[in-house]
């Protein structure tokens, strides 16, 4: 069979599942897929049993719709089936929405195929979701396996042989997928050259792709210039934009910029991760009290379950930090019964345990305000050996380097503070990537005085070389530079990584004019 001769048997033999709340479309949804001859049809109204199944989905098209869930935003539900690995990277996942433009498109998501159809949508916009995955999946099927074992360079060269054997044929979401690989695979230029023609037909993807590019190029005028002057058929990427511009206003420590930008995304429908940023950006900008109201609003709708767990550690850290602020013997009591309560809710709640690391750093910090640092060392030493078996998220790894540094433990914060920069650099080029580097950045910046920078990235840099990882150690010795340009040391060992990887330079540090001085 021809990689790019639609086959119908593939068609009607498709395994769909339709998870729509309202029973009516959903009963009119299924009467469609079962006129365009697919047989195996399933209907549900919630998402509840879905989240709950410990394997992966069994289907081959979702049509998910993205107000299924009342207790949480489309957005949180999404990311929730990928990160649970419930929806795989074979299965297509179509979310039928009525949600703003930049609610729907303020997040990315690489190496995973997923669609927004809005609402109302026709027999002919199912059909056509149908055949794309078919069309599709004699690609897919091999190419996003690989990918997800990071295995880029295989995936690269399976693309080649794909694209040799269909020709002009190959599906434009192939060409996207491949562009997207060079880009993870650090080789700027043939990215730039992959997608020069689909930036000059200014489709969306490549823009995107290009901002990107430009930005690991340290091209921050054209990002700026990006982010600003997006046109019109751009404008459903507002959100994800403003997220951009939130961190880069972090990186230039500008909390005032920051908080400007942040406090202009609209708070209807916004997803949990919006909310951990905008709270983030007030803490830093002395509005805390404002962060605490955000987060009481968006848990009162969570209700209970895995969001509810999320905001409630977003609300405890929120009290952290002011407990930890000079203020009346008052407000401290009330700050402290409101900490003692959200963590009692927290513990409580069946979801509870998918957030067990934090749990413990919160625990810790508890330990230390009722008896003090020593007690909560000890603490966290019996704790020490079930921290390291858990697989936690660059959020959890910061949140517990920022404890580990206020108890006095420079070094057990220094590892985590390492860890997360490996966990944030083995991560895809996505939204999902941007807000975890708000968070680390934050986390680094409040660890380490500016005086310090410096030299912590230079560790950090020689720790990644000695295991072998040279293109974050160059990132990190790039920073370093960055920090202490006088420092001759940090472009020696940046030049000699670039020697080893055969670049010819890394963002703005140029191999030639170093070796010339």
């Amino acid at each position: 069979m021809s990689l790019t001769r639609f086959d119908f048997s593939k068609l009607f033999d498709l395994n769909v599942l339709v998870l729509e709340s309202d029973p009516a479309s959903g009963h009119q949804l299924k009467q469609i897929l079962t006129s365009l001859g697919i047989r195996k049809v399933e209907l549900s109204r919630s998402a509840q049993l879905l989240l709950a199944s410990e394997q992966v989905a069994p289907y081959d098209v979702i049509f998910l719709d993205y107000d299924a869930e009342p207790s949480m935003v489309g957005a949180d539900l999404i990311e929730l089936l990928l990160m649970k690995n419930i929806v795989s990277p074979y299965c297509r996942l179509v979310v039928l929405s009525a949600a703003t433009e930049r609610q729907k498109y303020a997040v990315d998501y690489p190496f995973h195929q997923i669609d927004f159809l809005n609402r109302p949508c026709n027999k002919f916009h199912i059909d056509e979701q149908l055949k794309l995955h078919v069309r599709l999946k004699p690609f897919m099927d091999q190419i996003l396996p690989l990918v997800h074992k990071r295995r880029y360079v295989d995936a690269f060269k399976l693309i080649g042989e794909l694209q040799q054997k269909a020709g002009s044929e190959t599906p434009a979401a192939v060409l996207q997928l491949k562009a997207q690989l060079l880009l993870e695979l650090g080789v700027f230029d043939a990215a730039s050259a992959s997608i020069k023609a689909a930036c000059a037909r200014q489709q969306d993807w490549a823009l995107w792709l290009q901002f990107l590019l430009d930005y690991e190029q340290a091209d921050l005028e054209s990002c700026s210039h990006f982010l600003a002057n997006g046109s019109d058929e751009q404008s459903c990427y507002q959100e994800r934009k403003e997220v951009w511009q939130i961190y880069l206003a972090l990186e230039d420590e500008d909390y005032s910029r920051a908080c400007d930008i942040a406090g202009k995304l609209p708070t209807a429908g916004m997803s949990t991760r919006i909310t951990q940023l905008v709270k983030l950006v007030m803490m830093l900008s002395d509005k805390t009290e404002q962060a605490i109201e955000l987060i009481e609003r968006k848990r009162r709708l969570a209700g209970s379950g895995y969001q509810f767990c999320i905001l409630t550690l977003s609300l405890c850290k929120v009290l952290l930090f002011l407990i930890a602020q000079p203020q009346s013997e008052q407000r401290l009591v009330a700050y402290q019964a409101m900490l003692q309560q959200c963590f009692r809710q927290l513990i409580t709640d069946k979801e509870a345990s998918q957030c067990a690391a934090d749990i413990i750093w919160l625990q810790g910090s508890l330990v230390a305000q009722a008896d003090g640092k020593e007690a909560a060392i000890a603490f966290l030493e019996k704790q020490k050996q079930h921290l390291s078996s858990m697989q936690m998220s660059v959020a959890s790894q910061c949140h517990g380097a920022a404890l580990m540094a206020s108890l006095g433990k420079m070094n057990a914060a220094f590892d985590l503070i390492y860890l997360s920069n490996k966990a944030l650099y083995l991560m895809p080029h996505s939204m999902h990537k941007v807000y975890a580097a708000c968070v680390q950045l934050q986390a680094f910046q409040m660890i380490y005085p500016k005086a310090d920078r410096g030299q912590i990235y230079a560790q950090m840099g020689l720790r990644h070389e000695k295991e072998a990882e040279l293109r974050p150690a160059a990132q990190m010795y790039y920073k370093a530079y960055l920090a202490e340009p006088t420092y001759l040391s940090h472009q020696e060992h940046l030049a000699n990584l670039l020697s080893q990887l055969k670049l010819s330079k890394y963002k703005t540090f140029i191999l030639s004019e170093f070796n010339q001085r």
